[in-house]
């Protein structure tokens, strides 16, 4: 056997590895310390080094490498569409202890729940049939929680003072001439293809006799799709309490329909006007 027959068979023996890889706020950036948490809707842009990869040929060496960055969250789901891409060049005599740096960008979703997300990095050296991954933990903290649903249903509804307020008013009392504030979020609704969802609320204002001081059927909606699914919808209300307003007790009866999911549910909230 020639000698330039068996170095080709000892180099078919070696193992690719990813001798660094880390996460970075901004391209090119400082790498984040494992500790520090992304929120929802920030971009992640990882990094990372492709070392001891297989050569082919003698003069002109060749490599043939493909790489593939994925993203999860804590239940395994996909974030984006993968990215991956197929090094498949010549060497020249300077580069034989190339070590290609790769790059790629992708968004937290904006409603992102709180957890342990991961991006995974795969490395497969084509010429030696070997493949490496490693994974790197992407920690996520969202300002948001909202408990899961089988059923349509709303969560966290909270009474606030003014559009920008995120404190719930406790208890909820208003006076006349105020404007009523109220977010909450919906979840619990059916998917479609693509993840697809079809939302909608409406609502009614009861006298503490239960007589109806106002209704709108048809408030808001929301139908949308998108690569990962929006586990929740985010809603929100405004009333213009009349200055004339009797004072007392009233009741917001929410109605939720799921058009997709063919559901409806509603809830009831009670404020004051003092």
């Amino acid at each position: 056997m020639r000698p330039g027959l068996l170095l080709a068979a000892t180099y078919a023996l070696g193992a690719v590895t990813i001798p660094e890889a880390s996460l970075h706020q901004y391209e090119d950036g400082p790498s984040v310390p494992a500790a520090q948490a992304f929120s929802p809707g920030d971009p992640v842009h990882v990094s990372f080094l492709i070392a001891a990869y297989t050569k082919t040929g003698e003069e002109t060496p060749r490599v043939k490498i493909t790489w593939t960055i994925d993203a999860f969250d804590p239940k395994g789901v996909r974030l984006a569409e993968p990215k991956s891409e197929v090094i498949d060049a010549p060497l020249a005599a300077q580069d034989k202890d190339w070590k290609p740096k790769k790059r790629h960008e992708f968004f937290i979703p904006p409603l992102a729940d709180t957890g342990d997300y991961k991006v995974t990095i795969t490395v497969r050296d084509e010429l030696a049939g070997k493949t490496v991954t490693r994974d790197i933990r992407l920690p996520v903290r969202s300002p948001y929680t909202v408990e899961a649903s089988t059923e349509l249903v709303q969560r966290n509804f909270r009474f606030l003072r003014t559009e920008d307020d995120t404190r719930p008013l406790t208890p909820p009392s208003y006076r006349p001439g105020d404007t009523l504030w109220a977010r909450f979020e919906i979840t619990g609704y059916k998917f479609g293809p693509k993840n697809s969802f079809d939302v909608a609320y409406g609502l009614e204002v009861l006298r503490a006799d239960g007589s109806r001081l106002f209704a709108e059927p048809n408030a808001a909606a929301e139908k949308e799709s998108a690569y990962y699914p929006k586990r929740y919808v985010q809603g929100a209300l405004s009333l213009n309490l009349q200055k004339d307003i009797p004072k007392g007790s009233y009741t917001i009866v929410l109605k939720l329909r799921d058009t997709a999911g063919k559901q409806t549910a509603e809830s009831k909230h009670v404020f004051q006007v003092d």
